[in-house]
């Protein structure tokens, strides 16, 4: 059965825009070929489904064309054909910007050609010339004016020239764009921060940028760096090999970011192409929910000169990486170095309660949780100890309730022992007394759900795991059994990893009778929790993405009815959720006002629930 379209719902596309960058090999003073490799270039990307595609800086002549962009014939040349590149692409729904240099009122200058539907919508210069090291580019190019003229370019007239401008999509305001140039980026005051900050979302970057060692990370690093300060997709190109000299090589490198994150990137000397679609609804969220991104009231407000331009954006399958687990970094050295650093902040926000409280023995809750829950929390509870100079025999693990197992039981019987830590069967719950601390180890997957037990004692209990999703921390598990010196250690934390404890619904639940039982596995409640806290997705595009993550291993009525039940569930037991106990603020989000989410005890899902349940009766009509 094909995908439910989503796209119906909310903004054009979901908010989704197929961002290109291609870097030519261009042949030195030859516009014509290289107006041609242009133009083949944009039809792959358009086939692609490309709607915003940049080439690097002065690619009709090449950039190291050096005192020959004197002559005329040569700027002429490339003039002209800008004006048959533009024409040839009128038939195509793609804003385009193309490196040309401009003869304009005596001067030369390094700019972009803003091009779409036959159109040239404005030249953007280049701001800092360099002059330095291996670029000697004062020696032809002027630095652009901030302040927008209207120029005669190619035989368009009344063309908006400067640095200063943005171009904004009549449909989908949220896709922005501006425009700098190479050095642009490397300077200490980049134009980019100026655009983002007049309310571009999408900023591109033609360059001409040589290869050295080393240097394809330092970009790399840098064009991330910029989106993420700058809450923006950055979509960088430089010049392809033809920009080779006999002692400067030029590969061109592909890179495309978003806040933070390399959707798409082509190595140095290597396919010269990239494409992404980049989330430009997720950026205004991202920069809605920071007070301290003060972005004008409009582009004109901030002096920058708005073009706006007619787009459509047909739905088409999504053209970047969708992680199914987005709360766990995908790089192994960055998961480790965060499995470490999630312990540690575990023990010591502990060890700040523990003198906080004036504790001296801190207790184990290991009832209605996961078994690598409550592992967890006494892993942490023993460092805190140590850190606190408490003895681990003061550390003990208690199942005052009945559901644990007996298996559940041995295997945690076997870490208290591991640790020197002590066990209690007691049958009724503690109370604890003002020298101890109680530690409740339900993660934050439990708390999203309403499946966890009631906190007890909100003024004594210490939410160690309230900012994990559940997903996470067999890996925290994990990471410690592999770095563990004590050999008894890892033995008995394999059997914990490796034990199997699904999500499950409490007996008796008020909200399964209201029909909100099926409780998805627990990657998939994960990610849904990451859509609606993090990223404030609405239902139709989380279903999206969760197609993309999941499609493979579910069907849409199953991601549906899962979401469904989160939705309501989520909802419904917000009061649970709305004085918690105090917990060490680990990742990005959580559920209350100390982890900076706030949300109303009885605020209603209907907007969300018929939303789901629209999509589940398109697919019903699918089907039949």
């Amino acid at each position: 059965m094909p995908a439910t379209p989503a796209s119906s719902f909310g903004l054009p596309n979901n908010g989704f825009v197929p961002v290109a960058t291609i870097s030519p090999a261009s042949t030195v003073a030859d516009p014509a070929h290289n107006a041609e490799l242009c133009y083949e270039g944009l039809q792959r990307a358009a086939t692609l489904g490309a709607k915003v595609v940049a080439f690097p800086e002065v690619v009709l002549t090449s950039y190291i064309a050096d005192d020959l962009l004197y002559h005329g014939i040569l700027l002429e040349s490339a003039e002209r054909e800008l004006g048959r590149l533009v024409e040839r692409t009128a038939d195509l729904d793609v804003l385009f910007s193309v490196g040309v240099p401009l003869c304009i009122n005596g001067k030369i200058y390094n700019t972009v050609a803003v091009c779409h539907r036959g159109r040239i919508l404005g030249v953007v210069p280049k701001t800092f010339i360099p002059t330095y090291g291996v670029d000697f580019e004062g020696r032809w190019f002027h630095s652009g004016p901030a302040e927008v003229t209207d120029i005669t370019v190619a035989g368009q007239d009344h063309v908006p020239f400067g640095s200063h401008q943005v171009f904004r999509c009549r449909q989908l305001p949220q896709l922005c764009v501006g425009y700098e140039i190479c050095e642009d980026i490397w300077s200490p005051e980049p134009p980019s921060i100026r655009l983002a900050l007049a309310g571009a979302t999408v900023i591109c970057n033609g360059s001409a940028s040589n290869a050295s060692l080393e240097k394809d990370l330092y970009r790399r690093g840098l064009i991330s760096g910029q989106s993420a300060r700058l809450l923006c997709c950055y979509a960088y190109c430089s010049s392809g090999q033809g920009d080779s000299t006999s002692d400067v090589t030029v590969g061109g490198q592909e890179i495309i970011a978003e806040n933070g994150s390399v959707l798409a990137q082509a190595q140095p000397f290597g396919e010269g192409f990239a494409i992404a679609d980049v989330d430009v609804e997720s950026l205004w969220g991202a920069r809605r929910g920071m007070s301290s991104f003060t972005v004008a009231a409009s582009p004109e407000a901030a002096g920058y000169h708005e073009t706006v331009f007619d787009m459509d954006f047909p739905e088409h399958p999504l053209l970047r990486p969708v992680s199914a687990q987005p709360f766990v970094p995908e790089d192994a050295r960055v998961r480790d170095d965060c499995c470490d650093l999630a312990l540690t902040m575990q023990a010591h926000g502990m060890l700040a309660f523990l003198h906080n409280r004036g504790a001296s023995a801190i207790t184990v809750l290991a009832e209605d949780t996961a078994v690598a829950n409550a592992a967890l929390a006494v892993l942490a509870a023993a460092r805190a100890a140590d850190l606190a100079g408490i003895d681990r025999s003061a550390v003990r693990v208690q199942f005052p309730g009945e559901r644990p197992g007996e298996h559940a039981k041995t295997l945690l019987g076997s870490l208290a022992e591991a640790l020197g830590c002590t066990v209690s069967d007691a049958g009724q719950p503690p109370v604890a007394n003002p020298a101890e601390a109680l530690v409740n180890p339900v993660d934050m997957t439990e708390l999203a759900l309403g499946v966890s037990g009631f906190p007890l004692d909100l003024s004594m209990q210490y939410a160690v795991n309230s900012q994990l999703v559940r997903s996470f921390v067999p890996l925290i598990l994990a990471r410690a059994a592999q770095t563990a010196e004590d050999g008894q250690l890892r033995a008995a934390l394999d059997p914990i990893i490796a034990h199997s404890d699904p999500l499950h619904v409490p007996e008796h639940d008020h909200y399964a009778a209201r029909g909100f039982a099926d409780i998805a596995p627990t990657e998939v409640e994960d990610f849904f929790i990451d859509g609606f806290l993090r990223a404030q997705y609405r239902p139709s595009k989380s279903f999206r993405l969760a197609q993309r993550a999941f499609g493979t291993k579910c069907s849409d009525h199953e991601l549906l009815t899962w979401m469904r039940t989160f939705y309501g569930r989520f909802f419904a037991t917000q009061f649970m959720r709305h004085d918690l106990p105090d917990g060490p603020r680990i990742g990005s989000t959580g559920l209350d006002l100390r982890d900076g989410f706030m949300m109303p005890t009885y605020a209603q899902g209907a907007l969300w629930l018929d939303e789901v349940d629209a999509l589940l009766a398109r697919i019903g009509n699918m089907e039949h």
